[in-house]
């Protein structure tokens, strides 16, 4: 793949941007993604993600969707436990407007009772919304990590936070603008709205980030937990490691893609070869720092526990031999070029592959440094997980 159209470059500000430029597309992406080190008051960072859409200078919230609509765009938001992201895709023509309202939104400082008021019930309807359903294994995998920074809930708690002066929220505000902010901008712009860009975030005050230590809490390493009740349980299998290489984070999606990923990967053969037809399988990983944690999440009756137990490790060394490059290669290698026809998803992309490291990287180096793949050396990332801290979670419905 010829990546001559892809840039990294650093602005005046000294926030990253990465710039993909594909001018025989009709439509632009840009995603502005704000690193944070977690507040202490769970929640305060999506708190304010809210605010930014409650109001960009005069405007409120109303006018903010109205203009997004006439425009035939809207501006996504979410926070995760360690950034902010705001995204849009819209058509070429309207980019410069549509950059310049999402511009007036992050540079708002003011917010006033009437927004607080319009943004805590919706935040208390999505709190009892997470703990409404079934989210025992989502909880369970956010209170895994050894920093104990991450072990919270991103929705905090409502009534703390309506206890939040008006002083930290604008203090947590301000620490979101730093040094490590990251840009992605894709698609069909111009030079003269590549300008627009650097011109608003580009020039943006900035401060430092900075990190504090890991917080260490109290590991709970046992090899078998939550054991469920009911005839029904799911099954959640996790694999910790503390110092991952580059390599290893590289190598984790490949490894779930391969494993995991459509009927003939290696996780559906070696269940169905012994007695288990799973439907599907949640595999998954996630990377704070440079702790990792791989899972995966299956359906089992209660009365099989020991079955499946006693087939993990099995199936740990069965893995090993799965040809991972005829698998994997099509899909995350050979198809890279598709990224450059969808400025969206390859935003996204971009965001994905950021929270896997905590600095922006290019696609042209994640095709060079994979290109090196090969079946052993994958086997050799899957072999450091599995003898890694593993731990089974069985949960009851």
């Amino acid at each position: 793949m010829d990546f001559s159209a892809e840039k990294i470059q650093t602005m005046k500000n000294g926030a990253r941007l990465i710039t993909f430029c594909a001018p025989h597309l009709n439509t632009v992406s840009l995603s502005v993604l704000l690193p944070f080190e977690p507040y202490e008051t769970p929640g305060a960072e999506h708190l304010i993600e809210h605010l930014f859409f409650e109001r960009a200078g005069e405007r409120r919230a109303e006018q903010i969707n109205a203009e997004m609509t006439s425009r035939g765009s809207e501006i996504m938001g979410f926070t995760s436990s360690q950034a902010m992201c705001f995204s849009f895709t819209c058509r070429k023509e309207v980019f410069v407007d549509q950059l310049s309202l999402l511009y007036a939104m992050l540079s708002q400082r003011e917010y006033g009772q009437e927004e607080m008021d319009k943004v805590l019930p919706v935040i208390r309807n999505e709190i009892f919304e997470y703990e409404f359903y079934d989210v025992r294994s989502c909880e369970i995998l956010r209170e895994l990590w050894f920093d104990k920074r991450y072990c919270e809930s991103v929705l905090g708690n409502a009534k703390e936070l309506e206890k939040l002066r008006r002083s930290e929220i604008d203090a947590v505000r301000k620490k979101l603008f730093n040094e490590e902010m990251c840009l992605f901008l894709a698609g069909s712009f111009s030079e003269l709205q590549l300008r627009a860009v650097e011109e608003t975030f580009g020039r943006m005050p900035l401060c430092r980030l900075e990190r504090s230590p890991a917080r260490e809490g109290k590991r709970e390493t046992k090899p078998i937990n939550r054991w469920g009740r009911g005839r029904e349980l799911q099954a959640l299998v996790t694999y910790h490691v503390e110092r991952a290489s580059k390599e290893l984070k590289m190598a984790a999606h490949w490894l779930r893609s391969g494993l995991f990923d459509g009927l003939d990967a290696a996780f559906f053969k070696f269940f169905d070869e012994n007695g288990f037809q799973f439907y599907s399988v949640d595999g998954n990983y996630t990377i704070r720092g440079d702790e990792l944690v791989f899972s995966y999440l299956a359906h089992i009756q209660r009365a099989k526990r020991k079955d499946f137990k006693n087939l993990i490790g099995r199936f740990e060394d069965a893995a090993a031999e799965t040809d991972f490059l005829s698998l994997v290669r099509p899909y995350l290698y050979d198809n890279l070029p598709l990224l450059a026809d969808n400025p969206e998803r390859l935003c996204s992309h971009y965001i994905d592959t950021w929270s896997d490291f905590s600095a922006p990287v290019t696609l042209s180096e994640e095709a060079d440094f994979c290109k090196n793949f090969t079946n052993e050396s994958l086997a050799a990332c899957w072999r450091e997980l599995t003898s890694s801290l593993r731990r089974v979670f069985l949960i009851g419905r």
